[in-house]
């Protein structure tokens, strides 16, 4: 049964959907790289357009290698050229890479958890959430191993056991992982995955 104090410290549903977003915006990992390709690239472009333009307004335009090259072979070349077609393509393929690796989030070095406060976000980095759930299956009885792996969606637990008959031993440890999930209380849940290996004596 709940009582007041519980049902005053219990967040407000909209908050805590409010602070979960949070989180995990703030932990969703940045696409750095291709954007400063991207960026670089495209800065390197205008400002030869830019020089170029500016060269031809000043009545001296800018010959250089580049823009020379480009206009000999846009005046000689049609659009149903193989060439022309197949760099088109390849350069709409680089745009559709480049378009996936910004929408599509990348691998969180960061797990966030819950708080049920928008002003407070925490995460666990992944080595530690590792080694938490490591040291939850290695303090259950039987076990002379753990090691953890932790995807996207699911925890892989690998223990190692020196006793022969243990058939309780695999669930055991499931559920202490998943306890200790539970008290970590990720934004998002979990799979738990175990094997159990028995080490010769």
């Amino acid at each position: 049964m709940a009582t007041v104090e519980d049902a005053l410290s219990r967040p407000d549903p909209a908050t805590a959907r409010r602070a979960n977003r949070v989180a995990v915006h703030t932990f969703r990992p940045r696409r750095s790289w291709p954007a400063l390709i991207v960026g670089v690239l495209v800065l390197g472009v205008a400002a030869l357009a830019a020089a170029e333009v500016a060269s031809a307004l000043a009545g001296a335009p800018m010959r250089n290698a580049v823009t020379t090259a480009a206009d000999g072979y846009a005046a000689e070349t049609r659009w149903s050229d193989p060439v022309v077609q197949v760099a088109s393509a390849v350069a709409a393929a680089i745009g559709l890479l480049l378009i996936l690796a910004a929408l599509v989030p990348g691998r969180g070095r960061f797990t966030a958890l819950r708080t049920g406060d928008p002003a407070l976000v925490v995460g666990l980095s992944r080595s530690a959430l590792r080694r938490t759930l490591a040291a939850a299956a290695q303090d259950v009885g039987g076990v002379r191993g753990a090691r953890v792996s932790v995807g996207r969606r699911r925890v892989r637990v690998r223990i190692r056991t020196d006793l022969r008959d243990a058939p309780e031993l695999r669930g055991e440890v499931a559920s202490a992982v998943q306890q200790r999930l539970a008290e970590l209380a990720p934004v998002y849940g979990f799979k738990v995955n175990t094997r159990v290996r028995r080490t010769k004596v």
